[in-house]
Formats: structure tokens, C-alpha cells, sequence
């Protein structure tokens, strides 16, 4: 990772309501911008379930506080009926008033607590809406002496999927954006539709890694073995093509059994019930041969995780390119850290990461099978590309638009 420029210490508090307990992404995103900001004296706001696996949070945002939230969205831009209801409904719960934001107070109250200042910082790595309307309402609050807020945005609809709603909370205030804002992306896909659609100053290339962690060697990380191995990974999602899989496996077995083939195996991760007949995985029970199915669950640790990644050659996205083509995958991340081959959906984002001879398209269920044959049958063919796309990943990390961010209010 990057090193932070040579500044004096000081306090940046991570904001993640996400962030619960060891499992998914969002942990390791605090080791992510402790190397980003090596000086930095580091504080965390976690969500209302979060367990201590990271250390003390310095506060806990509430649940309660994002129903409340949805209320006052409502009341302020829904309909005549909506805001009607909410009324009533705020009249009978005793509400006199809501909160400007979900936790523009909480923050405030943090940093006096910190006495946080200009010099310091906050980020929110998994920023959305209300994140946006809480960095906002605190800004204001504290007016001058706020702090640089950096909010980084990895969904295109920022966590509000009604589009009327969504452009009505974002146009109450996106034209007078308090000046100590700064806006990312994780994607430059996304980060210039953000632009073009709705003229936010947004900066794309806000990548942190997810699971796998940076190696300071080039070793190619090709296995010993003849059996090719093509991983499926985290519980199965319909934007993430799940229901594709039995389909593309069915017809990599058929194409295999025609042919001299390598075997080829699918490490599929997903629970008990995903496998069962009924199951979104339910047809990979009878596919034999040359080609065969390990079911894994996906309730795995992060060294269990890490240990069955690095067990595979290459990595199937069918991914929904309708989500996917501006929002990122910490899958590609990770498989560019961890020198797997990658066999995604043409139209995906992040192509700056899949251009080096590393990575496949495809569009139909045989065109992906039709990759993973060709990727199985000749690996070191692709030994440079991921390589190549290794050290490109390796430079970005160093030069991350973050590091250029901090006290620019000094």
C-alpha cells in the first residue's frame, strides 16, 4: 500500500456501520487505511451489533436511527399520501420532530468527545444516502472546524433503489456541498457516471483490498497439478449470475467429455440449502466425469476463505453487468493480488484490472464454458497477463487519490 505523506499525527476515525463482526469485507478495510495512513491515530464507528473483534469502537450507530431516517425521507420527499402517513404515524409514536440525518449528531458528538479539528479526518469507506445527508447535517454543525470527510461509494443508487426518491434527497443539497467533503469511487466507471448524471465532484480509483492481502513478491501463484481449478465465490446472489452456474458447468462437462480434456474443477461456495434439489446449485449434484463440483459453505472464516482462494486457478464472474458494469467486485481485487486468472462478464467495471492477458469475457452461458475450457487447457498461457496485472494493481495502491486529500483545509 501507499505510505501517507510525511505529516504530523493525527486523528482519523473510520466510519463503517457495517462493520459487525469478522466476516465479509468491511474489517478489512481498517488494516486497508492503517497502511494508507501509517501516522494516523486511528478510531472506529461500527454498527449497533458490532462484537470488539477490532479493539473498543469509540460509538455505535443505532439501527433505529436509519428507520428514522426513512421517515424523514418520506416526509420530505414522498407524496402527498406518504407524508400524510408519516404524520399520523410520528403523532402516535410521540415523535415531535425527527433528526436532520441518520447520524449527523453522533458524529458531532465523536469528535468533541476526540476533539477532532481541521487537521484530522473522517472516512466512511462504505458510504451511501444517508452516510451523504449525515456528513452534510454534521458539517454544518461544526461548521469550520470540521474536519475532511471522505466518503467513498461502491452502488450507483447510494443505498436508495426508489430513483424518484433517490434524486429527490440527493438535489436538497448536492449543490451546496460543504467544502471539506470529498467525494470517491471505488470504480472510474462509476465515478464518471456520478459526474455526468448528476454533477458530483467524485473521484474514481478509491481501491482498497478485500480478502487477500498484498504480497511483496512476483511469484506466479500457478498450483503444482493437472487438475484446474475454477472458484465461485460468496453466497449465491442473482446479480452475481448464480443461477447461471449450473448451466455454464453443465456445459463445460459436456464440452469436456468430447474431448481430451483436462479435468476441470468447480469449488463452488454456498449453504446446505443452495445445494439441495430445490437449491440455486441444485443441478451441479449430478454432473460427473472429468469435470466435478466441491461444494464449499460460505460461511467460511477469513483464513478458511483465504485458504480455499488460494487453492483455485481462476475465478468465475457471470456477473450482472446491470449492477456490475459501474459498481466493483472485490473478487477481481482479490484475484489480481492473488495471480488468478479471471472469466467475467464482458461489460464488467474495473477494466483497467482485466486488460493485461489476464482475464476472459464472455456473454452466453457457452461462451463462459468455452472460456474455461480454453483457460484449463494451455495455463501458462496466462501466466504473464496475471503477472502484468499483479504490478499495474501493486502501482495503483501507492498513488491512491485519498493520500492527496488529507488537510486540504490547513
Amino acid at each position: 500500500m501507499t505510505q501517507g505523506s510525511n505529516q504530523n499525527v493525527f486523528k482519523l476515525l473510520i466510519v463503517e456501520r457495517s462493520l459487525i463482526s469478522n466476516r465479509g469485507h468491511h474489517h478489512t478495510q481498517i488494516g486497508a487505511l492503517k497502511s494508507v495512513f501509517p501516522q494516523a491515530e486511528i478510531h472506529i464507528v461500527a454498527g449497533e451489533g458490532y462484537d470488539g473483534f477490532l479493539g473498543e469502537a469509540v460509538g455505535l450507530i443505532p439501527d433505529k436511527n436509519f428507520k428514522l431516517s426513512r421517515l424523514r425521507a418520506k416526509r420530505l420527499h414522498g407524496s402527498l399520501r406518504q407524508r400524510l402517513r408519516i404524520n399520523l404515524k410520528m403523532l402516535f409514536a410521540g415523535h415531535k420532530q425527527l433528526a436532520t440525518s441518520a447520524y449527523g449528531q453522533e458524529l458531532l458528538d465523536i469528535c468533541s468527545r476526540l476533539k477532532m479539528s481541521r487537521k484530522d479526518m473522517i472516512i466512511i469507506p462504505t458510504a451511501d444516502l444517508d452516510s451523504l445527508e449525515s456528513a452534510v447535517d454534521f458539517s454544518g454543525r461544526m461548521g469550520g472546524a470540521a474536519p475532511t470527510v471522505a466518503l467513498r461509494f461502491l452502488s450507483a443508487t447510494m443505498g436508495e433503489n426508489n430513483p424518484r426518491f433517490f434524486e429527490s434527497r440527493l438535489n436538497s443539497f448536492v449543490a451546496d456541498l460543504p467544502p471539506n467533503m470529498k467525494l470517491f469511487t471505488e470504480t472510474e466507471e462509476m465515478a464518471e457516471f456520478f459526474s455526468s448524471s448528476y454533477r458530483l465532484p467524485v473521484t474514481g480509483g478509491f481501491f482498497m483490498p478485500c480478502s487477500v492481502g498484498f504480497a511483496d513478491d512476483d511469484h506466479h501463484a500457478r498450483r503444482d497439478g493437472g487438475t484446474f481449478r475454477v472458484g465461485v465465490l460468496g453466497a449465491p446472489r442473482s446479480e452475481k449470475g448464480s443461477h447461471r452456474i449450473p448451466s455454464i458447468v453443465r456445459i463445460t462437462a459436456e464440452r469436456c467429455a468430447g474431448e481430451d480434456s483436462n479435468p476441470i474443477d468447480f469449488v463452488v461456495q454456498g449453504s446446505a440449502k443452495d445445494f439441495s434439489p430445490s437449491g440455486v446449485y441444485g443441478g451441479l449434484a449430478d454432473v460427473t466425469g472429468t469435470v466435478r463440483v466441491e461444494a464449499v459453505s460460505d460461511r467460511l472464516s477469513p483464513d478458511e476463505f483465504k485458504k480455499m482462494f488460494e487453492s483455485v486457478d481462476a475465478v468465475l464472474l457471470p456477473y450482472d453487468v446491470s449492477v456490475y458494469g459501474l459498481q466493483g467486485s472485490g473478487v477481481i481485487q482479490d484475484a489480481v493480488l492473488a495471480k488468478k486468472f479471471l472469466i467475467h462478464s464482458d461489460g464488467m467495471a474495473m477494466k483497467s484490472f482485466l486488460g493485461h492477458g489476464n482475464a476472459l469475457s464472455a456473454v452466453t452461458d457457452r461462451e463462459f464454458a468455452d472460456a474455461i475450457v480454453a483457460a484449463a487447457q494451455e495455463p501458462s498461457q496466462w501466466a504473464n497477463g496475471v503477472s502484468l496485472a499483479w504490478h499495474y494493481y501493486r502501482e495503483r495502491l501507492k498513488t491512491l487519490p485519498i493520500s492527496n486529500h488529507h488537510n486540504l483545509q490547513k
